[in-house]
C-alpha cells in the first residue's frame, strides 16, 4: 500500500470516528436546546399572563388570550402555594390526526388574594426529525471530507512527494561500480533536504569504501598470485631432484595446497567482481552451443574419472546473460558434477528452453541443500573442492534474473537453473 493511500485511509477512519461522536453530541445538544427554548418561551408566556392579571385584565375560565388556543387560565376556588411544573404530554393533532408529543408548562399563581392555574403547551420537535437533520448535515460534511481527502492526496502524491519519489528512483538505480555518488538536490522541504543530504553522504562513503575495497582486492589477488607462482615453480624444480619417497609425498601435498590456494584466490576475486556487478552488459547467449562446446573440453576429464555422460540438448536455446558469466555458470556446474561424483558414476545434462538440469551420482547427504549455495559449504568436508563453485553459480543466477535449485534423491544430486529463454519470452 502506498504511503498516500494509507494516509487517506487513516484520515477517513479518523473522520468517520469524529463525525460519529459529533453526530451523537449534536443530536442531544440540539434536542436539549430546542426543549429549553420551548420551556423558556412558555415560562415567559406565563409571566406575561400573570402581569396582565395583576393589571386588572379579566379572563374567562378555560379561555385563551389573543386567540392563543394553547393557553388555559383558570381561577381556583382556594388559595394554593405558587409553583411551576414542566412535563411532557400527548396532544391530539387535527391535521396529522394523531397524538403528538408536547411540552407542557403549568403554573399556580396567587394574584390579588386569588389563585390562578395557568397552563400552556406546544409541540416538541420529533427526535426523528432531529436525527434526520443531523444525518444529512453529517453526510454532506463527510462527502466534502472525502473529496477533500482525495484532492489533498492527489496534490500531496503528485507534487509534494515528487522530490521523495525522485530520490527513491535514484537510490534504486544507484550502482557502486559506476563510482559516482548521488548529489543532494534542494527541494524546498526541510525533511526532503535532510534525506537528500543523508543519501549523498551515504553514497559518497559507499563509493569511497567500494573503491578502496576493490583496489585492495585486486592488489591482494595480484600480489598473492606472484608468490604462489614462484612457490609452485620451486616445488616443481624440487620434485625433479633426487628425493626419497617421504619427501615426494610432502612435495605433492604442498603442490596441492598451493594449487588450492591459487584457485581460492581466483574464485574469491571472481565472486567479488560478480557481487560488485562488474558484469553488467548482457547479450543473447546460445546455451546450446555453449554447452556442446564445453562438453568437448571436458570429455577427457570425464573419461579419466570413469563417468558415463548422458546429454539431451535442445537447439537454439538463447538466454540473455553476460557471456563471461554464462561460461562461468556452465563450467562450475559441470565441474561440480564431476568433482562430487562417485566411481563409475554418471552425469546427465538436459537443456530445454525452460531449464538447464544437471544430475550426477553421488553420496547421500544430510546437509540441507540450500547450504550448498553458501561459501565454503560442502557435503564432504574432506573433499578437495574449495566450496565456492555453487556460491558463484548462485550469485550469477541472482544477478542474471534466473532461479536455481538443488535437490538430492538418495544418491542422485540434481541442480536446476530456470532459464528465461529469449525466444520464449
Amino acid at each position: 500500500m502506498k504511503l498516500i493511500t494509507k494516509f487517506i485511509w487513516i484520515y477517513l477512519t479518523v473522520t468517520l470516528l469524529v463525525l460519529g461522536i459529533a453526530g451523537f453530541l449534536s443530536y442531544h445538544i440540539i434536542t436539549d436546546e430546542i426543549n429549553n427554548e420551548l420551556k423558556w418561551e412558555f415560562l415567559d408566556r406565563i409571566d406575561r399572563v400573570t402581569y396582565l392579571i395583576e393589571r386588572g385584565r379579566r379572563f374567562h375560565p378555560k379561555r385563551s388570550i389573543e386567540g392563543d388556543r394553547n393557553l388555559i387560565i383558570e381561577q381556583l376556588d382556594s388559595i394554593v402555594e405558587p409553583k411551576t411544573e414542566v412535563s411532557d404530554t400527548l396532544i391530539w393533532h387535527d391535521r396529522l390526526e394523531q397524538n403528538e408529543r408536547n411540552v407542557k408548562v403549568s403554573a399556580y399563581r396567587t394574584i390579588n388574594d386569588k389563585s390562578y392555574y395557568i397552563s400552556t403547551y406546544g409541540a416538541m420537535i420529533e427526535s426523528d426529525d432531529v436525527k434526520e437533520a443531523v444525518i444529512k448535515i453529517l453526510f454532506w460534511i463527510l462527502l466534502l471530507q472525502v473529496l477533500g481527502a482525495f484532492g489533498i492526496g492527489y496534490f500531496v502524491s503528485g507534487k509534494l512527494f515528487k522530490p521523495f519519489r525522485e530520490t527513491l528512483d535514484k537510490i534504486k538505480s544507484f550502482k557502486l561500480n559506476r563510482k559516482s555518488y548521488l548529489p543532494a538536490e534542494k527541494t524546498g522541504v526541510e525533511e526532503f533536504d535532510n534525506l537528500n543530504r543523508f543519501v549523498e553522504d551515504m553514497t559518497r562513503k559507499a563509493v569511497s569504501d567500494y573503491q578502496n575495497l576493490k583496489e585492495f582486492s585486486e592488489n591482494a589477488s595480484h600480489e598473492l598470485q606472484t608468490p604462489l607462482a614462484i612457490a609452485k615453480g620451486k616445488l616443481e624444480l624440487l620434485a625433479e631432484t633426487p628425493l626419497n619417497e617421504e619427501q615426494y609425498r610432502y612435495i605433492e601435498a604442498l603442490e596441492r595446497s598451493v594449487k588450492k590456494l591459487s584457485r581460492l584466490s581466483e574464485s574469491l576475486s571472481l565472486l567479488t567482481r560478480i557481487e560488485n556487478e562488474e558484469f553488467e552488459n548482457s547479450h543473447e547467449v546460445n546455451f546450446s552451443e555453449l554447452i556442446s562446446e564445453g562438453i568437448k573440453t571436458f570429455e577427457e576429464f570425464i573419461e579419466f574419472n570413469n563417468l558415463t555422460l548422458e546429454t539431451k540438448i535442445a537447439d537454439n536455446v538463447i538466454v540473455n546473460i553476460h557471456p563471461a558469466l554464462a561460461d562461468i555458470l556452465w563450467t562450475n556446474l559441470l565441474q561440480n558434477a564431476i568433482k562430487h561424483n562417485v566411481e563409475n558414476g554418471f552425469i546427465s545434462i538436459n537443456l530445454t528452453p525452460e531449464a538447464l538440469t544437471i544430475s550426477n551420482s553421488g553420496n547421500p547427504t544430510d546437509v540441507p541443500t540450500d547450504h550448498f549455495f553458501k561459501r565454503f559449504r560442502k557435503a564432504d568436508q574432506n573433499s578437495t573442492s574449495i566450496g565456492l563453485g555453487l556460491a558463484i553459480v548462485e550469485r550469477i543466477v541472482r544477478q542474471s534474473g534466473l532461479d536455481v535449485s538443488y535437490k538430492v534423491n538418495q544418491t542422485v544430486h540434481t541442480v536446476t537453473v530456470e532459464l528465461k529463454n529469449v525466444n520464449n519470452g
